[in-house]
C-alpha cells in the first residue's frame, strides 16, 4: 500500500472501495467530525480531508462502488469546487441537492435486516488500514482554569449535574463533547488546534460516582485536583466503547448551561475584547501605511500584534484573509499556492480571533475570554459598488446589534433584522448571521444560532447572558466579499407594561471601515449608532495605545460621521 504523500485522490478512493468490497459495505460515509462531535478535529480524525482533499471545516463524503460525493454548505461551495476539481468527487450542495439519507435511499443504499452493514459511518475503519502515516492521537498536558476566571467551581458544576440526574430519574450521563468536559471540570488543554480542550469523556452518575476516560499522561499535572473532585480514571479507549453504547440516549444539560455566561465570564469577555481591540487597532494602523503585503503576511502580522497582548493564549481559529476575489470565498484559507499580494485597489476581508487567559503577577485571577471579529478593509481607493455593498451589510449589522426585543424572541426572528436592507436590494447570503462563542473554548458554540433556516438551533430564544456574533455578509463571486462581525453580549433591557425586554452590548472594540461607508445610504439613527460605537471604541482603546501613530489613526478612524 502506498503512503499518504504518494497516493492520489483516485488511489485513495480505490483503496476505500477495495476495503468496502472485502467487508461487504455498499456505501461508506466519512464525516468531518470525530467521536466527540467536534467541529474542528485533531489530525488523527481528519479522514474526510485526507480522502477528498477538501479542507473546509464542514462536510461529509460518501463513497460507493460507482460514485464519490461530498456534501457541504454554502460557505464552502466555491472552495469545494476548486479543491475537488480533477477528482472523482462530485460536489453536493446542502440545501439545494438531495441530502445524504435521501440520496442513499434513492440509490437503494439503506441498511436492512438482510443487509445491516450496507452503509457504514466511519471515523476509523477503513482508515486504520489505508492511511499508513495517520497522525496519532494528541496527548497534550491539561491545565486548570482558575475558579476566579470561571465564576463557578468544578465541584459546584458536578453537583448541579448530579442534582439534574436525580431530578430527571436518569442514572448516568456520559459527556462526550470536549468543550463540555472542559467546562464542567474547569480544565483546558491543547489537543485540537485553536480549541483548548482535552480529548476525553466524563461519566457522571446519580449515585455521585464520577469517571473520566482519558490518557492519564495528559492529566499527570492536575491529577490531585481531579482526585479532590472525587473523579476516578479509566482508559480513553474504554470511553469510546461506552460512548458507542450510549450514543443519543441522553441529552446533556451542559450545552445550555455553558452558553449562558455568568458575571465573571462576562467580565472576562469584556477584558479579552479590549486587549483584542488594541491588537486590531495597532494592526490596522500598520496596514494603512504598510504598502504591498500578502494574505499570509497579513495573517502573520496580525498574530504578532495579538501575541503582544497580556494573556494571549492562542488564535481561536485559523485567520481568514481574503483579498479581492478570495474574499468571496466565505471561509477561504490562504496557502503558499494561493497567497495573493495585497496592493492596488480592492477589498480585504479579514476574519480572525483569539483566546486570552491572563493571571496577574500578584496571583489574582485576572481575566479570560475568546474573540471573533471580521472587518472588511479598503485597500487603495474603493469603487462605488464596493461602498454600496459594504454599506448594505453595515446597515444589517447595525440593525441586529442595536435590536431591542421581548424576552423569548427566537434567533430565527432576529435574523431578518440583518437581512432586511439587503433583501430590498436583491442580495442575500447563505451562511448564518450569528453563533455562540465559548469561554476559552470553541469559537463556535451552541445551542443557539441566528440564521434564516427553520431548525432546532434557530427556534430557541436568545437569552440574557449569551455571547453571540453578528456577522452578515454579501459575496460577489470572482470580485470581492464583504462581512462585518462583532461579538455581542445579550443583556437586560427595560421592563414595560408589555413585558421584559433584552438588548445587546457590543463586546468587540474596533472601528468600521470609514472609506467604505456611504453616509447617504444610512438613516440618521444608523449614523448615530456608528458615532456612539466609535466613541466608545475611542474612549476605551485610546488610553491603551503607546505609539502616537496608532493613536492618530484611531482618532481619525473614529471621527464622527
Amino acid at each position: 500500500m502506498q503512503t499518504y504523500y504518494k497516493m492520489s485522490i483516485s488511489e485513495k478512493i480505490q483503496a476505500v472501495r477495495q476495503w468496502m468490497n472485502e467487508n461487504e459495505v455498499g456505501a461508506l460515509i466519512v464525516p468531518t467530525d470525530d467521536p466527540h462531535g467536534s467541529e474542528y478535529v485533531a489530525g488523527h480524525w481528519q479522514c474526510r480531508r485526507w480522502l477528498t482533499g477538501f479542507t473546509g471545516s464542514a462536510g461529509d463524503a460518501v463513497v460507493t462502488m460507482d460514485e464519490a460525493l461530498l456534501w457541504t454548505d454554502s460557505r464552502y461551495w466555491l472552495q469545494a469546487e476548486e479543491q475537488l476539481a480533477g477528482t472523482e468527487f462530485r460536489l453536493m450542495r446542502e440545501g439545494c441537492d438531495k441530502d445524504i439519507s435521501e440520496w442513499l435511499e434513492e440509490h437503494g443504499l439503506v441498511n436492512t435486516e438482510e443487509n445491516p452493514d450496507c452503509v457504514v459511518r466511519s471515523y476509523e475503519k477503513p482508515f486504520d488500514v489505508i492511511w499508513k502515516d495517520r497522525p496519532p492521537l494528541p496527548l497534550t498536558k491539561a491545565w486548570i482554569l482558575p475558579d476566579g476566571q470561571t465564576g463557578e467551581s468544578a465541584g459546584s458544576k458536578l453537583r448541579r449535574i448530579e442534582d439534574w440526574l436525580r431530578m430527571t430519574g436518569i442514572d448516568s450521563l456520559l459527556i462526550s463533547d470536549l468543550s463540555e468536559v472542559a467546562w464542567v471540570l474547569n480544565i483546558r488543554g491543547g489537543d485540537i488546534e485553536y480549541n483548548p480542550v482535552v480529548i476525553s469523556f466524563l461519566q457522571l452518575r446519580a449515585d455521585g460516582s464520577r469517571t473520566m476516560y482519558v490518557h492519564e499522561s495528559q492529566i499527570a499535572g492536575i491529577k490531585d485536583y481531579l482526585l479532590s473532585l472525587g473523579i476516578t480514571f479509566a482508559p480513553y479507549e474504554q470511553g469510546l466503547s461506552v460512548s458507542e453504547a450510549q450514543r443519543g440516549k441522553v441529552s446533556s444539560p451542559v450545552t445550555d448551561w455553558k452558553s449562558v455566561k455568568n458575571p465573571v465570564e462576562q467580565e472576562g469577555f469584556r477584558s479579552a475584547h479590549i486587549r483584542d481591540g488594541v491588537a486590531m487597532v495597532r494592526f490596522l494602523s500598520w496596514l494603512d501605511c504598510a504598502g504591498a503585503t500578502s494574505e499570509l503576511g497579513v495573517e502573520d502580522r496580525l498574530k504578532s500584534f495579538r501575541a503582544g497582548q497580556p494573556g494571549f493564549l492562542d488564535l481561536s481559529f485559523g485567520t481568514i484573509a481574503g483579498y479581492g476575489p478570495h474574499g468571496a470565498i466565505v471561509h477561504y484559507e490562504a496557502s503558499p499556492e494561493t497567497d495573493s499580494v495585497i496592493e492596488g485597489n480592492g477589498l480585504l476581508l479579514l476574519d480572525s480571533g483569539a483566546h486570552y487567559c491572563f493571571v496577574a503577577d500578584d496571583g489574582s485571577p485576572g481575566f479570560s475570554g475568546t474573540t471573533d471579529i471580521t472587518r472588511t478593509i479598503a485597500i487603495g481607493k474603493p469603487a462605488d459598488y464596493e461602498r454600496y455593498i459594504y454599506t448594505l451589510v453595515l446597515k444589517g449589522h447595525l440593525q441586529l446589534q442595536n435590536a431591542v426585543f421581548p424576552r423569548g424572541t427566537t434567533a430565527l426572528q432576529l435574523d431578518v433584522l440583518a437581512r432586511a436592507s439587503m433583501w430590498k436590494s436583491g442580495y442575500d447570503y447563505g451562511h448564518g448571521t450569528g453563533h455562540g462563542v465559548g469561554h476559552v473554548l470553541g469559537v463556535h458554540e451552541g445551542p443557539v444560532q441566528i440564521r434564516k433556516n427553520h431548525r432546532t438551533d434557530t427556534v430557541r430564544p436568545v437569552v440574557e447572558g449569551c455571547v453571540i456574533t453578528d456577522e452578515p455578509g454579501i459575496y460577489v463571486p470572482g470580485k470581492f466579499g464583504v462581512r462585518i462581525e462583532n461579538v455581542l453580549l445579550c443583556v437586560a433591557g427595560d421592563t414595560t407594561g408589555f413585558g421584559d425586554f433584552l438588548k445587546f452590548e457590543p463586546l468587540t472594540m474596533c472601528p468600521y471601515e470609514r472609506k467604505l461607508i456611504d453616509k447617504d445610504m444610512l438613516t440618521p439613527e444608523e449614523v448615530d449608532w456608528i458615532d456612539c460605537y466609535h466613541g466608545k471604541v475611542r474612549d476605551v482603546i485610546l488610553p491603551l495605545l503607546d505609539e502616537e501613530k496608532d493613536r492618530d489613526w484611531l482618532i481619525q478612524a473614529t471621527a464622527r460621521l
